[in-house]
C-alpha cells in the first residue's frame, strides 16, 4: 500500500496457517497430471526452480511456433533491411526478433502440452522500456506501484515472502531459493464486468548469468495458486472473481550503451466462458497495452 506517498510493506500472513495449492501438471514433478500440489507440504524452492525453468524456456524460444500477429510480420521484416542497410539509429537488443523503436510486437502459440488449459493460447509480446532492467524490475515487483501502470488495478498485496533479494545470487538459506519469491494477491476492476477480478500468484524473480558487456537480465515468473487442492478459492468469498494464470513471465534484458531495456512478456491464461478466439483478441490487445503502459511510467521521467 502507499501512504504519504511511501510504499509501505505490507503485513506478511503466515502461508502455512493457510493452505495453498499450485498446479504442476507441466513441471515434472508429480505422476498425477490432475493434481495440484500442497505448497505448505512441499519444498517450494523444487516448484520455484522448476516454474523458473519452464519460463526460461517459453521466454528464449524464438522458433516457428509463435505466430507473428498485427502487423508483427511486417516490422520485422522492415527492421532487417534497415539493419541490413546500417539504418539503425535506436537502441536494439543483439538477439533474434528484437524490439526498434516504439513498436511492441506480438505472437501468439499453441500450448505445447496437455493438460489444464492447453486449449487456450500462449501470447507473447515485445518492446523497449526507456530505463535500466534493474529499475524495471523494481517497478514490476513494487506492489505498491502497480496503479501506475495498470490503470484498472485496485491493488496488490504481499502475502508472504519465501525469499528476498532478486539480485541475490546465492539461495536463502531457509528455503533454498535464489533470488526473490512470494504470494501476492491483486484485484482490478475491468470495464463491463460487474465484480472485480482477482488474482493469486506465486510470483519469483531472478538477475540471469550475464557477462560484464552483456548488461543486466531478469526472469520474472508467476502462476496462480489455490485455497483449494480442487483449483478454486475460499467458498466462502463471493465479492470477486477469481481469474487464473498458468503461466506469466518477464523477459528483461539491457540494451548495451542505451540506458533502455527490452522486455518480452508471456502470457497463458485460462478464461472460460470467453470463446478462444475472442479470449485470443482480447489477450493480444492486453499484452500489447501492458508494455506501452509500462513504457509511459518511465516516459513521464525523462
Amino acid at each position: 500500500a502507499q501512504m504519504n506517498g511511501k510504499t509501505e510493506r505490507s503485513p506478511r500472513v503466515n502461508l502455512f496457517r493457510m493452505e495453498s495449492f499450485i498446479r504442476a501438471h507441466d513441471l515434472a514433478l508429480t505422476d498425477d497430471m490432475s493434481s495440484l500440489l500442497p505448497l505448505h507440504e512441499t519444498d517450494v524452492s523444487d516448484v520455484v526452480n522448476a516454474l523458473f525453468e519452464k519460463g526460461f524456456e517459453f521466454a528464449m524460444d524464438e522458433s516457428e511456433r509463435w505466430s507473428p500477429e498485427s502487423n508483427t510480420g511486417k516490422i520485422l521484416s522492415k527492421n532487417a533491411k534497415k539493419m541490413m542497410n546500417e539504418e539503425i539509429d535506436g537502441p536494439m537488443g543483439e538477439w533474434p526478433n528484437a524490439a526498434y523503436g516504439d513498436d511492441v510486437l506480438v505472437w501468439t502459440s499453441k500450448c505445447p502440452h496437455d493438460g489444464h488449459g492447453s486449449q487456450y493460447p500462449v501470447m507473447k509480446a515485445r518492446g523497449i522500456i526507456p530505463t535500466s532492467a534493474r529499475m524495471l524490475v523494481g517497478l514490476l515487483l513494487d506492489s505498491g506501484r502497480v496503479q501506475q501502470y495498470n490503470k484498472m488495478s485496485l491493488g496488490r498485496i504481499d502475502e508472504h515472502y519465501f525469499a528476498e533479494g532478486v539480485d541475490r545470487l546465492s539461495k536463502c538459506s531457509v528455503t533454498g531459493i535464489q533470488g526473490e519469491a512470494k504470494i501476492v494477491r491483486s484485484k482490478s476492476q475491468p470495464p463491463v464486468i460487474r465484480k472485480p477480478v482477482e488474482l493469486r500468484l506465486l510470483l519469483h524473480a531472478r538477475r540471469l548469468p550475464s557477462g560484464s558487456e552483456e548488461g543486466a537480465k531478469y526472469l520474472i515468473i508467476g502462476r496462480s495458486v489455490w485455497e483449494t487442492e480442487h483449483g478454486t478459492p475460499e467458498a466462502t468469498d463471493n465479492s470477486t472473481t477469481r481469474c487464473e494464470m498458468l503461466l506469466s513471465v518477464n523477459l528483461i534484458r539491457d540494451i548495451q550503451m542505451s540506458g533502455c531495456c527490452e522486455i518480452t512478456t508471456i502470457t497463458h491464461g485460462v478464461s472460460p466462458g470467453i470463446p478462444v478466439s475472442i479470449g485470443k483478441r482480447i489477450g493480444l490487445a492486453a499484452a500489447a497495452k501492458y508494455i506501452k503502459d509500462v513504457r509511459a511510467v518511465f516516459e513521464k521521467h525523462e
